[in-house]
């Protein structure tokens, strides 16, 4: 008995697949031979997809970035997972960061229970680069308040809403900015009942998600939550020895917390509740951020550092120089 024949629509999806994806034709050459427009190509490639005519893989990568993982992980106890990176400006480089490390996030993260996320460029490519994955049960929220008009990517609202429509999960605001005039006033303002709506959950966080901030003049964008840019205010946290923060939360080389006044007014989860959370994840790179990473790594708050392969290179260089005595720790 003879082979019997495929559906017709098929067999036109895939003569169309082939010339697109094999011969290598655009769609106006197709079009000039199938007499289709490039429109309907372009919605028969599609459904080639959808109905697996076409499959699309991705070679992995020929770059061992799991080595450069391993070696970052032995010489500074987190669990690290290292990310392919690429040298361009900051912020570009920091969403790239992000996207990159979408499936790595999304494995991660529970069907259920209370999600905090942080703002920033590296949390905004992340958010970019991830598909619509209903998880109804999920409630989202912000780790830290912020609002600006000026730097869009620093509002944490808009994250959060953002990040609950991808999942279908329900979110929370926190109508506080990210840090207070005065000690007096975040005090103030924590006690608002809106607010502690918010704020109470972050004792019961099932994961967390975040960037991480180094204080220098190339990073003037990411400290505009700050409320000042000022070169003043970067001398004294150089003074002082700090190297990075999380979430406004100040820490040294050393991976010790430093106390400021900065600290008391912050509206911000607090460091020993992402200790508590079963999955603390923090997103980082930069070659001017590998002493933000050394000292993060030392604090034991995340649970796993995602970098890319630059700043991962750059670190362990960096380390290598400090134990050889070539370049001091301080």
């Amino acid at each position: 008995m003879g082979r019997r024949a495929s559906n017709p629509e098929d067999s036109m999806l895939r003569l169309v697949a082939h010339l697109y994806y094999i011969r290598g034709l655009n769609l106006a050459e197709i079009s000039e031979i199938t007499s289709l427009s490039p429109a309907t190509i372009s919605r028969m490639n599609r459904l080639a997809r959808e109905r697996k005519v076409v499959t699309i893989s991705v070679a992995t990568s020929d770059v061992d970035f799991d080595d450069l993982a391993v070696q970052l992980s032995a010489q500074l106890g987190s669990t690290f997972i290292v990310t392919p990176g690429h040298r361009v400006d900051l912020v570009k480089q920091s969403r790239i960061c992000g996207a990159a490390a979408g499936p790595y996030v999304l494995e991660r993260l529970p069907m259920e229970g209370i999600v905090g996320v942080a703002a920033g460029h590296t949390l905004h490519g992340l958010l970019s680069s991830v598909r619509k994955t209903p998880r109804p049960r999920l409630s989202i929220l912000p780790l830290m308040g912020g609002w600006n008009a000026n730097y869009p990517h620093l509002d944490a609202n808009t994250m959060v809403r953002s990040f609950a429509e991808r999942f279908a999960a329900r979110s929370f605001p926190l109508a506080g900015p990210a840090i207070c005039e005065s000690a007096e006033s975040r005090r103030t303002i924590m006690l608002n009942e809106t607010v502690r709506l918010t704020t109470e959950k972050w004792d019961h966080l099932s994961a967390a998600i975040y960037g991480v901030g180094a204080f220098l003049p190339s990073r003037a964008a990411t400290n505009a939550w700050t409320g000042s840019t000022e070169l003043e205010m970067l001398k004294e946290f150089a003074e002082i020895g700090v190297v990075g923060n999380i979430l406004g939360h100040v820490y040294a080389l050393d991976g010790r917390i430093i106390e400021t006044d900065w600290t008391e007014r912050i509206i911000a989860v607090s460091l020993e509740q992402l200790r508590r959370t079963p999955t603390s994840i923090a997103i980082l790179c930069g070659e001017d951020k590998v002493k933000a990473l050394v000292g993060l790594a030392r604090t034991e708050v995340p649970t796993l550092i995602i970098t890319d392969d630059l700043t991962a290179t750059a670190t362990l260089d960096y380390l290598r120089r400090s134990k050889e005595g070539t370049e001091p720790e301080q």
